[in-house]
């Protein structure tokens, strides 16, 4: 057995990890950092929003098509994917 202190091991740090930020209003974004590609910093940033800050718009643009309301002029209502084709509406 050697004297003295034992070798350190040295372990090089990762060159490719992502980083996840959670805001206090809901915001999440995800840095993902690949040092072979781009040394400087994250080379995507991908920000995701709560529904809390969406409109009632873009809340019904994410939905798929039977799941829609869609805008009735004539009574000035929303109505259901069906009573939409029915009335022509789409």
């Amino acid at each position: 057995m050697k004297r003295g202190r034992p070798k350190i091991e040295e372990v090089p740090p990762p060159r490719q990890y992502t980083r996840v930020f959670n805001h206090d209003d809901g915001v999440t974004e995800t840095w993902h950092y690949n040092l072979d590609k781009f040394p400087n910093g994250p080379f995507k940033v991908e920000t995701k929003y709560s529904t809390n800050h969406l409109t009632f718009e873009e809340q019904n643009a994410l939905l798929s098509k039977t799941q829609r309301k869609y805008y009735n002029p004539s009574n000035d209502k929303y109505v259901g994917y069906g009573r939409a084709k029915q009335l022509k509406l789409i």
